[in-house]
């Protein structure tokens, strides 16, 4: 434990040195915010093309259709079936009646042939909307092979190729997130730990005349790394500053556009911080020999 004398230079220290070393400070806080920005913009890019895959598998449904034949017990039967099938989250009966509405409605003006008919052509069925986790392909497959076999079902339409479509790309996505991710966030360490090292060379007569008099490595150490947390912190401030008056343009053009939400800027504003350290930790390692 330092000193509350120690403690107070330290402080006054950390402070000093974005004051002595202006130009390298803003260099590093430049070029860290630039790299954070870079990981952060491709955090938000990642979250609004997952969001537009996860809306995309939304829209995707199960219709049984119904014999006429089918009275109202086997009907209801066939709906407590449905509902108790894994992976269904609902099921909501559509009647004769209904459908012909719904198909009027998607029409619009274009309804003379039906106007023409007699009689409605349309048959009565079960919409079932699934869960998330069994909208892929292989699930709507077999909920369909079951229903086909139940007595009274007429047909089972559902989008498997639209399905196994999204379950690819969702695959596709996944995969190049993590190696794009994985690659930004090396490069931005790479940068982040090298150009801290410009502050801490720039005090390397200092780091060595402090030793000499008989200072300890931490007492030496601290002030740095309390610079590195404060330069992570105008890095960070300075990359968040950036998206957020980005999104305050694109928000009004980009309808649904997703933004990071108050505890993912606190934790990427903890990130920033940690990296800071890290970067200040690992350039004294070669002062201090630690």
């Amino acid at each position: 434990m330092f000193k509350p004398t120690q403690t107070a230079y330290i402080l006054k220290e950390s402070l000093a040195g974005f004051h002595r070393r202006k130009l390298t400070t803003g260099v590093t806080i430049l070029i860290m915010g630039s790299a954070l920005l870079v990981l952060s913009l491709f955090s938000i890019v990642t979250i609004n093309i997952g969001a537009l895959l996860d809306h995309a598998r939304t829209g995707i449904d199960v219709r049984v259709f119904l014999d006429d034949a089918m009275d109202d017990v086997a009907a209801s039967e066939l709906h407590r079936h449905l509902s108790a099938l894994p992976g269904v989250r609902q099921v909501a009966y559509v009647s004769k009646e209904q459908a012909l509405v719904e198909f009027r409605r998607e029409l619009g003006e274009e309804t003379e042939l039906l106007d023409a008919m007699e009689e409605n052509p349309l048959p009565a069925s079960f919409h079932v909307v699934l869960t998330e986790k069994a909208v892929d392909a292989d699930r709507q497959r077999e909920i369909a092979d079951d229903m086909r076999r139940w007595p009274g079902v007429a047909d089972v339409a559902f989008s498997e190729e639209w399905a196994r479509l999204l379950d690819h790309w969702r695959s596709v996505f996944t995969t190049a997130t993590l190696i794009i991710g994985l690659v930004v966030f090396i490069a931005a360490v790479f940068v982040i730990s090298n150009t801290v090292k410009l502050t801490v060379a720039a005090s390397a007569r200092a780091v060595e005349i402090m030793k000499q008099v008989g200072a300890t490595n931490a007492f030496i150490r601290t002030p740095f790394l309390v610079e590195g947390l404060l330069e992570g912190l105008c890095g960070g401030l300075f990359a968040m500053a950036v998206l957020i008056a980005a999104h305050a343009v694109l928000r009004p053009s980009i309808a649904g556009l997703i933004f990071f939400t108050p505890a993912q800027i606190a934790g990427f504003v903890v990130f920033c911080l940690g990296l800071g350290l890290l970067g200040s930790w690992a350039a004294l390692h070669k002062y201090l020999r630690l």
